[in-house]
């Protein structure tokens, strides 16, 4: 992944956890990777491709309507896919009951050149309700718009000041960049 996009959003990230800290986080991880393979199949009309990974397997990658440009992808081009991926999770106290909502930003970046590359970034933010809290066993109930969930807590003193009906701000950040060689 280019470092000034990982670094831009590791300090995006920073800065929703500092937000964060002025309400009551629950929970929040990040995970970096990458991936690469040889290209073995191609098929644009559908937003896929199959790739063969150093170690033998095979992974299908369903690309982004976004994308433009996978039909001059080529059958033994090598893809690089790197990720970056993080959650905060952010209880806010009373008064905020409002109905569970979803709410997705994408911003796509097409890094010109001989072959296709590029960056995708995607922010979801979901606001839900507390249902439920069980201090027993450090975890959170909480409906969103689709679905209920059971959170568990990392510090369980912050269940103190959680009660039932409480506003609920999930967070889930994603960058991909991809780059054909």
């Amino acid at each position: 992944m280019n470092k000034l996009i990982f670094l831009a959003l590791a300090s995006a990230l920073s800065v929703s956890a500092v937000a964060l800290a002025q309400d009551i986080p629950v929970a929040s991880g990040a995970a970096v990777g990458e991936i690469t393979g040889e290209v073995m199949v191609v098929t644009p009309e559908k937003h896929m491709l199959t790739i063969r990974k150093p170690d033998g397997d095979f992974q299908v990658i369903h690309v982004p309507g976004g994308v433009k440009r996978l039909d001059e992808v080529e059958i033994g081009d090598t893809l690089t896919i790197s990720y970056f991926e993080a959650v905060a999770i952010d209880l806010q106290k009373g008064g905020q009951e409002s109905a569970p909502a979803a709410v997705t930003t994408t911003e796509i970046d097409r890094a010109p050149g001989e072959k296709p590359a590029g960056t995708i970034e995607e922010t979801v933010t979901i606001t839900g309700t507390v249902e439920a809290v069980d201090k027993v066993d450090s975890t959170v109930t909480v409906r969103g718009p689709e679905d209920v969930v059971t959170v568990t807590v990392e510090h369980p003193e912050w269940l103190e000041e959680i009660a039932e009906g409480d506003s609920v701000t999930v967070t889930y950040i994603s960058a991909v960049a991809a780059k054909f060689e």
